[in-house]
């Protein structure tokens, strides 16, 4: 689900931006894994970016400069990978049939799935499952539209920085892919053949996707899920029963489709996983243990892993 695609250098540059807080990693793929070299992060400018959108160019481009000046990156060519409530998500059904000959149907018939004007968004699509329906194999396809004006913001700005814009990924598609291409998390968690939750907890919304073998089973997300004051967000706090009974609502929804792959894991990461036992609560608010997470088997990172998620996800290219 990318939506610039070139010849894939060896090693790339990945940036997350967020209302609050950006991150970027560099690093590249290994025989063994992901190799992140260098990893940083810095706060985003009040009122420069919000939502996916870019509205303060110069001020962003000025704080993004000394930054990259600061960390000496090596890498020229850049990932970013974005979320946004702006996006439109749909899941549908379509014959179990190659790649091409999907492309082949959205072009024709994007219009009955997606009630937007084509011309204003970029559509993208992920296979999310195989499954049978009347002993008819088919395909589960998330559809994805995205704003023109974002990929285009986003490009600009990449390359006003003196970067090659290569790949713009989104946050979902990040996430599942790095969850897919591992198989241990924390050292000690083995994710193959299991049905968890990965939740990221980020400053404006808050994404809830449950996954089975690399197969995205559902995927939610909670808009503006929990109010914020200034006091809260220093001391790293925030209303907590509020976004779980979310959450709850979410999982319930889930069971009654799935009632033979019931969740059986909890991994958290995003900039507010790291409020005091935030994993506790979560485990006990729920009854599904619960963790943040810090590693992944093939991931080589000097640091925990958590705050990196969606950057170094990014740097995984599959197909659809």
């Amino acid at each position: 689900m990318n939506i610039r695609r070139f010849l894939l250098p060896k090693k790339v540059l990945s940036i997350d931006i967020g209302t609050y807080e950006t991150k970027v990693v560099e690093g590249k793929k290994t025989n063994e894994g992901l190799d992140i070299n260098k990893s940083f992060s810095f706060l985003t400018p009040e009122g420069a970016y919000e939502d996916g959108y870019i509205l303060e160019n110069e001020l962003l481009h000025y704080v993004f400069k000394k930054e990259f000046n600061k960390n000496k990156l090596s890498s020229n060519t850049a990932y970013i990978t974005i979320k946004s409530n702006s996006l439109i998500k749909k899941e549908i059904e379509l014959p179990s049939v190659s790649h091409n000959e999907i492309k082949g149907i959205l072009k024709y018939e994007t219009k009955e799935y997606l009630p937007v004007e084509i011309k204003d968004f970029i559509i993208q699509y992920k296979i999310i499952n195989k499954v049978k329906n009347r002993d008819i194999e088919k395909l589960n396809v998330l559809l994805v539209a995205v704003p023109k004006k974002i990929v285009e913001s986003h490009f600009i700005f990449l390359k006003d920085l003196g970067l090659k814009p290569t790949v713009l990924d989104l946050q979902l598609n990040s996430s599942s892919k790095l969850f897919k291409y591992n198989s241990v998390v924390n050292g000690e968690y083995n994710i193959e053949n299991n049905t968890f939750a990965i939740i990221d907890l980020s400053y404006l919304s808050t994404d809830v996707t449950i996954i089975k073998n690399g197969d995205i089973l559902l995927n939610e997300n909670i808009p503006d899920s929990v109010q914020l004051s200034e006091e809260g967000l220093n001391r790293g706090t925030r209303n907590i029963n509020n976004l779980i009974e979310k959450i709850s609502l979410i999982f319930q929804k889930y069971k009654t489709k799935h009632i033979k792959d019931q969740i059986e894991m909890i991994f958290l990461y995003g900039g507010f996983s790291n409020i005091e036992d935030i994993d506790l609560i979560f485990e006990n608010s729920l009854n599904i243990p619960s963790v943040i997470v810090k590693s992944m088997d093939k991931i080589y990172l000097s640091e925990d892993l958590n705050k990196y998620v969606n950057c170094i996800g990014s740097i995984i290219r599959v197909e659809g």
